[in-house]
């Protein structure tokens, strides 16, 4: 499937599909008692009804059988089955609706997507639009697996089956017999999902780590550098040559307190000298200074609480050196740092690590590309009907989701 061009589709629409009404046809029916016409009105009403069932039939297929969104190889997967992840997804999201609207004056649905799904994040798509990429991304993946789980002879053990039947349980908690109805969702039907869902990532996680091996990590890591990815850890005090005015706007110190301040970072930097302990030099009615016991920038990225040339002093310190009061009013910080390290490998160990993981996913998402198209995956144009949103935030409410949580948090709270 193309993620982009599904989710660049998904962005312009703006309408939804209706069904079609058939009018009944009017008809009228005389005799003058001849059999022959009573015979002609009995054939008529007869081939009437047959066209009416044939009808009916066909209108019943269409809206009350389970609408297929999408279809894996010979499963369907539909709308039925695609209600308790959208559920999933929208209780999550929902209970952040509140908060959006009050300080971004937007729903979160409407707000820019930050998910996992580069295509959707690229495309400069919405929440609704982007998480609906994703769920339905998902179930495609999971029940692609499972048939690939299923081939291979996986099966469930004793601890699955025991951490399904909590899920199940948990998943159920909370919800009316109304709401499960609504939502699709039974014991067993869950049961099922998760089964599925389990074994799904079984195979995957042994697919993984098979096709890690193929993985050149050397290559991987060629282009990133020792030099840049050089690591300072460091502690320091500082002070801001600014403060906040009752509107809670910020405002310059004057001359006066800028000297003041500085006066005591200097006094502070003197103290640190000899002190034993640098993280202990401050009194606790202190309020203009302030510690940070664990901080740390690289050899290309440099510090942002100093202008650079203040930086390039400090990088030539030895470990466990101290530093003089540094009294920038270019960034408006005073600063006072200790070096932890001056040549820490965390930052290139770090760097590396997510190159190779990029590269091992790089190598799954292309095995998995394959097998989409080995065993034939599409999707349904009625899949860009559903607006998520607004799919089961009215079967399940954000009154009941709060509910629901302080009924479990009560529980806990007894146990």
């Amino acid at each position: 499937m193309n993620s982009a061009k599904k989710i660049m589709t998904q962005q312009e629409q703006d309408t939804k599909k209706k069904p079609v009404s058939v009018p009944a046809k009017k008809m009228s029916f005389g005799g003058s008692g001849d059999d022959g016409s009573s015979k002609k009105a009995f054939i008529l009403i007869a081939l009437c009804v047959v066209v009416i069932v044939a009808i009916s039939i066909s209108v019943g297929k269409k809206y009350f059988q389970p609408q297929v969104v999408a279809t894996v190889g010979e499963t369907d997967i539909t709308m039925d089955d695609m209600m308790y992840p959208i559920y999933e997804i929208e209780s999550e999201y929902q209970q952040w609706d509140e908060l959006y609207q009050m300080y971004y004056g937007t729903s979160v649905w409407d707000a820019t997507y930050q998910g996992s799904n580069s295509s959707a994040a690229a495309a400069g798509a919405t929440n609704a639009v982007g998480l609906k990429q994703e769920v339905i991304d998902q179930e495609i993946e999971y029940e692609l697996l499972y048939q690939k789980a299923t081939e291979a002879g996986y099966s469930l053990d004793d601890e699955d089956n025991a951490e399904i039947e909590e899920e199940v349980a948990d998943a159920l908690k909370g919800l009316s017999w109304l709401q499960k109805f609504q939502l699709n969702i039974s014991e067993s039907k869950l049961t099922e999902r998760f089964e599925k869902r389990t074994l799904a990532e079984k195979y995957k996680e042994d697919k993984q780590e098979e096709l890690n091996q193929e993985v050149d990590e050397d290559a991987a890591i060629e282009d990133i550098s020792k030099k840049d990815y050089r690591q300072y850890d460091i502690q320091y005090y500082y002070a801001s040559t600014t403060s906040t005015d009752d509107d809670g706007n910020s405002v310059d110190l004057t001359t006066k307190e800028k000297k003041a301040l500085a006066a005591k970072m200097k006094a502070l930097a003197k103290k640190a000298k000899s002190a034993k302990n640098f993280k202990k030099l401050l009194d606790d009615s202190e309020e203009d200074i302030t510690l940070t016991d664990d901080e740390s920038f690289t050899e290309q990225d440099g510090w942002s609480m100093v202008s650079n040339k203040y930086v390039k002093q400090i990088k030539k310190m030895k470990n466990g050196e101290i530093s003089e009061a540094i009294i920038d009013d270019k960034t408006g910080y005073y600063v006072v740092v200790k070096m932890i390290d001056n040549n820490s490998t965390e930052a290139y160990d770090e760097a590396c690590e997510t190159a190779i993981t990029e590269a091992q996913d790089e190598k799954y998402n292309d095995w998995f590309a394959d097998e989409q198209t080995a065993i034939g995956v599409t999707l349904d144009d009625s899949w860009n009907d559903v607006t998520l949103g607004t799919v089961t935030t009215d079967i399940v409410t954000l009154e009941d989701l709060q509910e629901m949580e302080e009924d479990s948090s009560d529980a806990s709270s007894a146990e």
